[in-house]
Formats: C-alpha cells, sequence, structure tokens
C-alpha cells in the first residue's frame, strides 16, 4: 500500500468512527432483534435522534458503494451536517455530503417525507416538490461537475435515499447480520406521528452465533 493510499485509509477510519461514536443505533438495533428473535414482531417508535442515526448511516453507506459503469469508485466522504425533525405527521430531513476524493464535492439534501394515506400496509412517501439537491464544486473543476452527473444524485435521492421503508430494511437487515442473526423482514408498517416514527416489522429470524451479552 502506497503512502498516499495509508492516508486515505487513515482519513476513512477517522470518519468512521466520529460518525459511530455521534449517531450510534445499536441500543435500538438490539431491542429490534430481540423482538423478533423471541416474538417475531417489533412494534415501537424511533425518535428524532434514532431516525437521524438510521437515515445518516444509509446515506453514508450508499455512497461508500457508488458505482459507475459497473465499476466501484472509492470515494473518501463524510456526512458533516444532518438535521430530521417531526412534526405535524411530516419528516424534514436535510444533510450534507462532503466528498474528499477522488473528487472534492458538496452535495446538499433537502425533502419531506409524509404518510401516505392510500397505502396498505402503512408506507411513508416523498411530499411532491419537496426534493431539492444542491451540488457545488471547486469553479473550473470540469472533472468533478461529469462525475456527480455519471453518479445520478437525483435517482439515488428519489429511489433510494427518502423511502423509509428500505431504508429501514437495509439498516436492519446488515445489522441483523453482524449480530449473529439470520432472517428477512416480512412486513414493514410506518405511520409519521406527531413527534415520532411508529414501526411495525414482521419477520421470520433465527439465531446463527450467540448474541453480544449487552443485549
Amino acid at each position: 500500500m502506497t503512502t498516499s493510499s495509508k492516508v486515505v485509509e487513515q482519513l476513512r477510519a477517522q470518519i468512521e468512527a466520529a460518525a459511530n461514536q455521534e449517531y450510534s443505533f445499536e441500543a435500538v438495533e438490539l431491542k429490534i432483534a430481540a423482538a423478533l428473535l423471541e416474538q417475531g414482531i417489533f412494534s415501537g417508535h424511533l425518535d428524532e435522534q434514532e431516525l437521524t442515526s438510521v437515515i445518516r448511516n444509509v446515506v453514508y453507506n450508499r455512497f461508500a458503494n457508488q458505482r459507475i459503469g459497473g465499476r466501484d469508485i472509492d470515494l473518501v466522504h463524510n456526512i458533516p451536517a444532518i438535521d430530521v425533525t417531526v412534526s405535524g405527521e411530516e419528516v424534514n430531513v436535510s444533510f450534507l455530503v462532503h466528498i474528499h476524493k477522488p473528487i472534492v464535492a458538496f452535495l446538499r439534501f433537502r425533502y419531506v417525507l409524509t404518510n401516505d394515506p392510500f397505502s396498505d400496509p402503512n408506507r411513508i412517501q416523498l411530499k411532491r416538490g419537496s426534493l431539492s439537491i444542491r451540488k457545488d464544486t471547486r469553479r473550473f473543476d470540469l472533472k468533478a461537475r461529469a462525475a456527480l452527473a455519471a453518479f445520478d444524485i437525483e435517482s439515488i435521492a428519489r429511489d433510494e435515499l427518502t423511502d423509509l421503508a428500505v431504508i429501514l430494511r437495509t439498516t436492519l437487515s446488515d445489522q441483523m447480520n453482524g449480530y449473529g442473526i439470520s432472517g428477512d423482514i416480512s412486513e414493514i408498517r410506518l405511520v409519521i406521528g406527531d413527534n415520532c416514527l411508529e414501526v411495525y416489522l414482521e419477520g421470520d429470524y433465527r439465531l446463527v452465533e450467540p448474541l453480544s451479552a449487552t443485549m
């Protein structure tokens, strides 16, 4: 590994360590894991802080696994700012993605999520006209602009970062595997309340490895 590569890996490790400390979701994940193992059902809620952690982790991992033309892109990035508020049966989301390498860019996302009154099971939808994405690069940096165009940021945001059912399914599946639990979530019901996200999950899970003692 070259010196440059080592510096990049050290930077990425520092970013992830700081984010994991600030946006830990472990306590809730363990509570959900225990409920699904014991009963096959979890019924509870996520407050603003917990929902912030979920969205932040999905956004970070989505950009970490960026691909163009079937090739993996080794991005060094972080999320220096994120704000999630739940009020009046709406979730207002805004966050900033700072890409350090191989290009330098700042991506600012804003959108609003609302209950879908016609969905069954209960789902969340993107509020029409609420998605806003601002892309900033260094002046005359044509390479960065071309790379952002190839990323198709709008489709990523619209199809992956605003669907809370997909976000929860992805986050929980990955974390369950990390806890030594195998299975699938068969049903997700979500309702935005006055100050939290009400969550109902059904799944068939089994223990593959011993759970952490913290559970």
